[in-house]
């Protein structure tokens, strides 16, 4: 719609002249009043059929406000082209969100959630290669549980698993443990990393103001699409 700012020239219209009525889609009134494309012709045409002979509208007057208006329309295209857009790009986000369900994906935190058999899986990012990497498994206490060395690694998103195998070499208790890694250079320098728990996904609510939701399984709470680091 285009506002009641568009600047035509109505002062040269003589006292007394009588506008014809505003189509149907034109709204509000006074500085609010909003003119669509119909209207403004209207107006226009009644400008030039209405002006002083004497003291006309000259052709650089005109061609400015056919200027004004086309801008104005332009603009009012682009939102609408923004717009369409934008709920495409939603769209899009939601069924990317809703396909994830039943996928494990790396988010930030260091938790290992074993349950009693099979394995763990853990994750964490390499800022740079590493000529030998170890991840310490501990108990709710903080307590060693067991040590994972997985040698050189290059810098990246690097996963592993814990199978349950304590230090002492017994089968751990099913239940939540935590994990740290250590990480050297070439000259024995310690890497900092970037840790994350790699827990599945139990659902997905579309329609958050800040995008889809992503409910994690295990009462882990849930997280947005850009908190996500990695998908399996």
């Amino acid at each position: 719609m285009i506002g009641s700012a568009m600047p035509v020239n109505i002062t040269q219209l003589p006292t007394g002249t009588q506008l014809p009525s505003a189509s149907n889609s034109a709204t509000g009134s006074g500085s609010n009043t909003t003119l669509n494309q119909n209207d403004f012709f209207r107006l226009m045409t009644t400008q030039l059929e209405s002006q002083d002979p004497l003291n006309p509208m000259n052709s650089d007057q005109y061609a400015a406000e056919l200027a004004a208006f086309s801008t104005a329309n332009g603009v009012q295209q682009l939102q609408t082209t923004v717009s369409g857009i934008g709920q495409q790009i939603s769209s899009a986000a939601g069924i990317q969100a809703s396909s994830l369900v039943g996928h494990d994906v790396a988010v930030s935190g260091d938790l290992l959630a074993f349950g009693g058999s099979g394995s763990a899986p853990g994750a964490f990012n390499l800022p740079s290669t590493a000529s030998a990497v170890t991840v310490t498994v501990k108990d709710g206490n903080g307590n060693q549980v067991a040590s994972i060395n997985l040698g050189p690694l290059n810098a990246g998103i690097q996963s592993f698993t814990w199978n349950g195998t304590e230090t002492g070499g017994g089968t751990a208790a099913a239940g939540a443990y935590t994990f740290q890694v250590n990480a050297l250079d070439s000259k024995g320098n310690a890497i900092t990393t970037t840790p994350y728990a790699v827990v599945p996904v139990a659902g997905v609510t579309l329609g958050g103001q800040n995008g889809p939701i992503v409910s994690l399984a295990g009462g882990l709470g849930s997280v947005t699409l850009n908190q996500i680091a990695q998908i399996y």
